[in-house]
């Protein structure tokens, strides 16, 4: 180890924090993840994460990721409840154009709550060696040694301020990040942001199905997806730990959520799959639980001129992506094998170059952007640029090949589950497909 791998501060301990804190614990002498919120023994839902309350879902890539990184991580969520299934065959997808009949993919997908993963995953954290956890501390601001040098971060907690010093300080604080500010009183520009709202908003809530259902869904997972103008709403349902069936469902466009138990079943009723049928003779074991901080939003953190040594941002610090398309957990587990990558190739006793870093981010997360805000502009209407609406007209066209063709099917949740890269569109065979396929697209229900 050499002399400048000693101390690092992650800021947050949600998913980009840990899995941040996982690698560095490789090459430092001692990692802190600071932590706002007082952080609970058990799989319960903290303050600092309300998107807690809403359907998770770690794509089939960042599974992968994690894994790797925390060996036995499956069997571990599995022994706690969590179920195993493959994606083609346990997920029954209501798109515009029908549903897809079951195929099997080989490409296991396991589904829990949040609570669940990130308290196994914190408690994986914690036992490393050199890693120490403290929460109740509010990051108040960055030292400095100068503009071009981080040098650790001030913080606050119960006790009063107090330092903490880092060769290497990790801003994974989230979608309350304060690193535009931080920077500007460093003296150092703030960078452009951009942000791109569809105006979804979500209502979830779990219900228990050990004895409600005689005869169990043949499904793991239940998708309907929005798609403007037409298709207004939707909804995401998997099965959890516990026997417990957890929904979130969505609107857009202005619709308005349900609150409470007889409107979210009558919102179910006017979705054209299986939700409602499913749900209603199962028990609610959570009250409603609403969720409007959707927008996809990015910093342009690669574009400045100067970046301080001793500072990197990642996961919703810099790009934060509307939760519908479940692509956040992935990325930021990607985001930290980047981290990995540079930190192994830096050469000895030479600072982490966190400029490249960020650019490196920039390209990594380009194409997760691409396929989230592609389809959210479009709630946008006739002001959508010209490669926005080319852009959704191709991805409408083989969203709706996927329910009649089973190659198609798997090359789509190969993209959606980033096990595949966008050259999976190029191969001719699925080009025809698409362009010439089926295309009776369904009415929206009323």
């Amino acid at each position: 180890m050499d002399g400048y791998a000693r101390r690092a501060v992650v800021i947050g301990a949600g998913m980009a924090g840990l899995a941040a804190a996982r690698v560095l614990a490789d090459g430092f002498e001692s990692v802190t993840v600071v932590e706002r919120d007082r952080l609970p023994d058990s799989a319960v839902i903290r303050a600092g994460a309300p998107q807690g309350h809403h359907v998770h879902g770690l794509l089939a890539r960042g599974a992968e990721v994690f894994e790797g990184y925390f060996p036995g991580l499956r069997a571990e969520l599995e022994r706690a409840g969590a179920p195993v299934w493959d994606w083609g065959e346990g997920l029954c997808a209501v798109l515009p154009n029908g549903t897809p009949p079951p195929v099997s993919m080989g490409m296991p997908i396991q589904t829990f709550s949040r609570p669940l993963l990130e308290h196994v995953l914190r408690r994986r954290v914690a036992a490393l060696a050199g890693v120490t956890l403290r929460d109740g501390l509010a990051v108040t601001g960055l030292c400095a040694a100068g503009p071009g040098k981080v040098t650790g971060v001030r913080v606050r907690g119960a006790d009063g301020e107090e330092r903490i010093g880092a060769d290497l300080v990790v801003d994974a604080s989230g979608r309350s990040s304060h690193l535009p500010r931080w920077l500007a009183a460093l003296g150092l520009a703030e960078p452009r942001v951009t942000t791109v709202d569809a105006q979804v908003g979500y209502a979830s809530r779990i219900y228990t199905y050990g004895e409600g259902w005689q005869t169990p869904p043949p499904w793991m997972g239940l998708l309907q997806p929005l798609r403007a103008p037409g298709f207004q709403r939707g909804c995401y349902a998997i099965r959890i730990e516990n026997d417990l069936l957890h929904v979130t469902l969505h609107g857009a466009g202005g619709i308005q959520l349900p609150r409470g138990d007889e409107d979210f079943l009558a919102y179910a009723k006017t979705l054209r799959g299986p939700a409602a049928d499913t749900i209603a003779p199962l028990t609610p074991v959570t009250p409603v639980r609403r969720y409007a901080r959707t927008l996809n939003r990015k910093l342009a953190c690669h574009r400045l001129a100067r970046w301080p040594d001793g500072l990197i941002a990642m996961g919703d610090s810099v790009c934060a992506f509307n939760p519908a398309y479940g692509q956040g957990m992935t990325v930021a587990a990607l985001e930290a094998r980047l981290l990995e990558r540079m930190l192994r190739g830096r050469r000895a006793r030479a600072p982490f170059d966190g400029r490249a870093f960020q650019k490196g981010l920039a390209r990594l997360t380009a194409s997760p952007w691409l396929m989230a805000t592609v389809p959210d502009r479009a709630w946008e209407g006739p002001r959508s640029a010209w490669p926005v609406a080319a852009g959704n007209w191709f991805m409408n066209r083989l969203i709706d090949t996927v329910p009649h063709d089973p190659r198609v099917y798997t090359t789509f949740s190969g993209l959606f589950h980033m096990t595949a890269g966008p050259l999976a569109l190029t191969d001719p065979r699925l080009l025809l497909s698409v362009m010439s396929g089926t295309r009776r697209p369904a009415k929206p229900h009323a």
